[in-house]
């Protein structure tokens, strides 16, 4: 016959069972925001125009990594979830996709009109991603995450940051608040 005792020794020493409440959570604390972060990646080549150095005119490539941080004011579901990420996922999966193997060019870009012209002689024309700004790293997450937060529609959830990587040495950020 199992004791009491033996009982809450295997479910203590059990790596697979609920955890305890945290100290501050048994003094009544009750954490108030929590995070998920989901990153994508895509490969896509641009020009940004404007520099000192002509580096960054030349046509280029990036695989580029992208980073989105949901903010989240409530407690977990029984299911311990704040939300399915799947649904993050339906949103931001098509943005991904425009982008991935595309060119992506300012249409006030001098080359614009031509280059147009080239990718649609080529058969390609559906991989130009045309934008109204200068596709520096610093436009296109603020880009992504306003083209993420306007369809993000999670109760207590908001976007709160996007985070980009086009190199080892190059990150930009977007945030709210």
């Amino acid at each position: 016959m199992r004791m009491r005792s033996d009982v809450v020794a295997a479910e203590r020493d059990n790596p697979n069972t609920a955890a305890e409440p945290s100290r501050a959570v048994s003094k009544g604390l009750v954490p108030t925001i929590r995070t998920i972060e989901k990153t994508f990646r895509f490969d896509a080549g641009h020009r940004s125009l404007g520099f000192d150095y002509t580096k960054e005119e030349t046509i280029h490539g990036h695989t580029w990594e992208l980073k989105l941080i949901v903010e989240c004011r409530q407690k977990l579901d029984d299911m311990k979830t704040i939300f399915d990420t799947n649904e993050l996922n339906v949103i931001t999966r098509p943005i991904i996709d425009s982008l991935d193997h595309s060119f992506i060019i300012w249409t006030e870009d001098p080359i614009f009109d031509a280059f147009v012209k080239v990718c649609e002689l080529a058969g390609v024309a559906d991989k130009v991603y045309p934008v109204d700004f200068n596709p520096t790293i610093e436009g296109m997450v603020e880009h992504i995450f306003n083209r993420v937060d306007e369809q993000l529609e999670l109760d207590g959830c908001t976007l709160k940051r996007a985070e980009l990587r086009c190199a080892s040495t190059l990150n930009a950020c977007y945030e709210v608040g």
